[in-house]
């Protein structure tokens, strides 16, 4: 439903904590894992078509003919959902090109927003018509189209069409109202198009990518503090390596203590991916596992995430058969997590959350389960196999989202008398007690099910909240009857309600 990307990032919305994510490049700066985070609100925006039936071929419909979508808020009850808008009761449009049309700094929401004329340019919202407003017009002849939005160093950083350039980084800052382009020419040609993707924020700044060149930057929101860094067979200005990966990927993007940490192939004849560590300067270092005194390469390197101050990730540990394990790296040295469980099939998605680290595991001739890796003590270990020990089991886990000490997901579900109730939202607190589901949210005909995802969907960065909405989970669901709407959930069958049918019966308003 979600990319990759996307389903990574979907850390906690709800949580007064801003979750680290991972694959869109985005993570807490400094020590990576979970960092408190200043400020907040108690609301979040989100765009809502109001369309009856508004997408009945929801994934199938192109983008060009998307309903018209506008600025909603809500506090997490339904009394304080509503649409924001004008003196004239005007709402005002959302445009979208491509993922993170939404961010959040510093208090202030932004959004990639239509004016009348048709053009997508920057604007921001304090949550009231008054206080909504375009705040930079990025391409003045056209259509400035920002995505990719990241806050970093108290700046707003955005992949934007910028006149006579085409896509470029572009930093808006929020003290002075100025907008400036700052990759168009690093490459002495002003009518490149360096396309940034992988907006990656760490202490004092940002790491991108012009991935088509396979070159990595690094800029400190200046046009002087900006400049290629590194790029694909490159000589190296330091570090352990003779040359750089032969081909960079950003598929595992994460900043972590001031560095990016990303994967990559070794050479041409060596194909299997490694995990590199980059500074601001482009010295370059391999993390690599000792084992007896032997540094060992750690190759099929995937999954990259953080937990607590200290980086996971999944890696063959160089046996001649692939011999996949848990990894934990804290900046000076790695520490295989996993022994005799090495040959289990890590190979999926890695979830950092406060409560530690959390994998879905499905494997032939054993029943679904989340392992966890509890790192809440200081010493991480793997726990039990987590498995409901209610009426209802779990399969097909996707989009963990951590809200305050609960991480949520959608699993598909079946009863113990072997109904299958279809995709529905469970909740764990870590332990197979507290692992269970939350409600039959659509419970019109058996194995129906409300696929529900997570509503910062559109945010590359989840926003920080605060307030009773910092307790609470917002995510999208269809219940059988009002379509794909806005929920919120505290956890509880009762605490789990429509926050409202924005877009009236069976259609649906909000969309992935």
């Amino acid at each position: 439903m979600i990319n990759k990307q996307l389903t990574q990032l979907a850390a906690a919305i709800g949580v007064a904590t801003m979750m680290t994510a991972c694959g869109g490049g985005s993570s807490s700066s400094g020590g990576g894992g979970t960092t408190v985070a200043e400020g907040g609100n108690g609301f979040v925006v989100f765009p809502a078509a109001e369309s009856a039936g508004a997408i009945a071929v929801l994934r199938a419909t192109a983008r060009a003919a998307l309903p018209t979508e506008y600025l909603y808020k809500t506090d997490g009850t339904p009394a304080g959902t509503s649409k924001i808008v004008d003196d004239n009761n005007n709402g005002f449009e959302v445009g979208r090109f491509g993922g993170g049309y939404m961010a959040e700094l510093d208090g202030t929401f932004y959004f990639a927003g239509k004016d009348s004329n048709g053009d997508v340019e920057l604007w921001a919202t304090d949550g009231t018509g008054a206080g909504t407003e375009r705040v930079a017009d990025i391409y003045p002849n056209g259509n400035g189209q920002p995505h990719n939005m990241v806050p970093a160093a108290g700046k707003l950083f955005m992949n934007a069409v910028v006149d006579q350039f085409g896509r470029e980084l572009v930093v808006f800052d929020p003290v002075t109202n100025d907008s400036v382009v700052l990759s168009s020419n690093i490459n002495g040609n002003p009518t490149s198009n360096t396309a940034p993707e992988s907006l990656t924020p760490v202490d004092g700044g940002l790491f991108f990518f012009d991935q088509p060149a396979g070159d990595v930057y690094f800029t400190d929101g200046t046009a002087a503090g900006t400049a290629k860094i590194a790029t694909n067979n490159d000589a190296i200005t330091g570090g352990s390596l003779a040359k750089y990966p032969e081909l960079i990927g950003d598929d595992d993007w994460l900043g972590y203590n001031g560095k990016l940490l990303f994967t990559g192939r070794f050479n041409a004849t060596d194909a299997e991916t490694r995990l590199y560590e980059l500074d601001q300067n482009g010295n370059i270092e391999e993390i690599v596992f000792v084992n007896n005194g032997f540094n060992v390469r750690l190759d099929i390197t995937q999954n990259v995430v953080t937990s607590n101050g200290k980086v996971y990730f999944v890696a063959d540990a160089g046996a001649s058969v692939p011999d996949l394990h848990i990894f934990e790296y804290d900046g000076s040295s790695v520490v295989k997590l996993t022994g005799s469980e090495g040959n289990r099939p890590y190979n999926d998605s890695l979830v950092g959350t406060s409560l530690g680290l959390f994998m879905y595991v499905e494997q032939a001739g054993v029943a679904p389960y989340l392992l966890r890796v509890d790192n809440t003590g200081g010493s991480a270990g793997v726990g039990a196999a987590l498995r409901s020990t209610g009426d209802y089991s779990f399969s097909d886990v996707e989009y963990m989202v951590e809200a305050n000490g609960t991480v949520f997901f959608a699993a598909d579900t079946e009863g113990a008398g072997g109904s299958d109730f279809g995709t529905e939202l469970w909740k764990t607190d870590g332990t197979s007690q507290g692992t269970e589901l939350v409600k039959d949210i659509n419970d019109t005909a058996a194995g129906a099910g409300s696929e529900p995802f997570p509503l910062a969907f559109m945010y590359q960065v989840p926003p920080t909240v605060n307030g009773e909405l910092g307790s609470k989970y917002l995510f999208i669901a269809n219940d059988g009857s009002s379509g794909l709407e806005p929920w919120v959930s505290d956890g509880s069958a009762t605490g789990t309600v429509i926050l409202k049918d924005i877009s009236a019966g069976a259609g649906s308003s909000v969309i992935d």
